[in-house]
C-alpha cells in the first residue's frame, strides 16, 4: 500500500479511537425516549441497548411506553428527547407543529393478518367479520389493504368491527365474534402456535413505515451532535440485527419473554422490515403522508420537507464512508 494511503487509513482509525475514548471519558448523559408498545418494531433500540451502543456514544437510555398522542405532547413539552411512534409524530408534523421525523427504524409493516383455523383463503372472509382496534388506526388502514389484496371489498364483502386491543381481539377471534385482524408478527407466530392460521404478511405487499425516530425542530437545530450519536447507537443496533440472527434471536426471547422457537421464527419474519441506514424511499414516505391525509383533514399540503429530515442520517452515512472497511466490520 503507498506511503500516502497508508498514512489515511491510520489517520481515520486514530480518529475513530479517539473519539471512542472521549465518549467513555465524559459522564453519560440521561436520554427519554418514548415508544408506544413493547414488541419487534423497538428492537433496534433494545440491541442498542443490550450491546452497550449508547453508553459508547456517552448516552443513557431511559425508554418509556406511552400512548402515542400523548408521547408527542411530551415531545413538545421536552419531557421525552425522542419519539418512535411514527404515525402521531408524522400527523403532528402534518399539521403544522414543530416535529421532524428523523430516521425509519421499520421500514414496512410488522404485522400479519391471522384467522380462525376455518379461514383457509381470503375469499373464505366474505360474509365474516374482520376485527380492528380503531378504523382511524393503523391496523385499521393494514386491515383494509390486507382484505383487498386477498380480493375482499372491506365493508362490502367482509365487515369491519372495532374490537379493541391486540388481546381483546385475540380473545374475540376465539369466541368467533371476529374471523380475522391483522397483529404484531410475534402475536401472530404464538397465535399460529394456538391453532390460528396466518393468512398474509403485510409487510410483503406494501412499503409503509411503522416506527422510526421524530423529534422537535428546536432540538434538531439546538443538539444536532447529540441526535447524531443516538442515531448512531440506533443504526448500529440495526445492522447487529440484519447480520447477527443467532444473537438477536436469544434478544428477543429474552426481552419478551418468549420460547426460543417463537422468537427465531419472529426473527426470520420481521428482519426484512429493519432498514440498517434509516432511510426510506419518497415514495414510501408519501404513501405515509396520503394515508394520513385520507383519515384526517390537513389544511397545508405537507410536503416531505414539512414532515422529514434526512440530514443527520447523511452526515452519518458520510462518517461511515470514511472509516477502514476492517473497522466497519466490527461495529456490528
Amino acid at each position: 500500500m503507498p506511503a500516502v494511503a497508508m498514512r489515511s487509513v491510520l489517520q481515520s482509525a486514530i480518529a475513530l479511537c479517539l473519539l471512542m475514548v472521549a465518549s467513555w471519558g465524559r459522564a453519560a448523559q440521561q436520554i427519554n425516549v418514548a415508544t408506544p408498545a413493547k414488541g419487534l418494531a423497538e428492537l433496534p433500540v433494545v440491541v442498542a441497548m443490550r450491546n452497550g451502543y449508547f453508553r459508547t456514544e456517552g448516552l443513557e437510555i431511559q425508554k418509556i411506553q406511552i400512548q402515542p398522542n400523548i408521547a408527542v405532547r411530551a415531545l413538545l413539552t421536552g419531557e421525552v428527547d425522542f419519539n418512535l411512534g411514527w404515525e402521531a409524530s408524522l400527523r403532528a408534523a402534518m399539521s403544522g407543529m414543530p416535529v421532524k421525523m428523523i430516521a425509519a427504524l421499520a421500514s414496512r409493516p410488522l404485522h400479519v393478518l391471522i384467522s380462525r383455523p376455518e379461514i383457509r383463503a381470503g375469499t373464505d372472509l366474505k360474509g365474516k367479520a374482520l376485527g380492528v382496534d380503531s378504523s382511524l388506526s393503523t391496523t385499521g388502514f393494514l386491515s383494509r389493504v390486507a382484505a383487498r389484496y386477498l380480493g375482499v371489498e372491506p365493508k362490502k364483502d367482509v365487515d369491519i368491527v372495532e374490537s379493541g386491543s391486540t388481546m381483546l381481539r385475540l380473545e374475540a377471534l376465539r369466541t368467533g365474534d371476529i374471523h380475522a385482524t391483522v397483529v404484531d408478527v410475534a402475536v401472530a407466530i404464538k397465535a399460529e402456535e394456538d391453532g390460528f392460521k396466518q393468512l398474509l404478511h403485510v409487510g410483503n405487499i406494501i412499503d409503509l413505515p411503522t416506527f422510526g425516530v421524530a423529534v422537535t425542530t428546536t432540538k434538531l437545530a439546538t443538539y444536532r451532535e447529540g441526535i447524531k450519536r443516538f442515531l448512531r447507537a440506533t443504526l448500529r443496533g440495526a445492522r447487529f440485527i440484519t447480520r447477527n440472527r443467532i444473537d438477536t434471536i436469544r434478544i428477543i426471547q429474552s426481552y419478551l419473554k418468549t420460547t426460543s422457537s417463537l422468537a427465531a421464527k419472529s426473527y426470520d419474519s420481521a428482519v426484512r422490515s429493519f432498514t440498517e441506514d434509516g432511510l426510506i424511499s419518497d415514495r414510501a414516505l408519501a404513501l405515509s403522508v396520503r394515508r394520513a391525509r385520507d383519515e384526517v383533514p390537513f389544511t397545508s399540503d405537507s410536503l416531505l420537507s414539512q414532515v422529514a429530515d434526512w440530514s443527520v442520517l447523511r452526515e452519518i452515512m458520510a462518517e461511515r464512508r470514511k472509516i477502514p472497511f476492517w473497522l466497519k466490520q466490527s461495529d456490528s
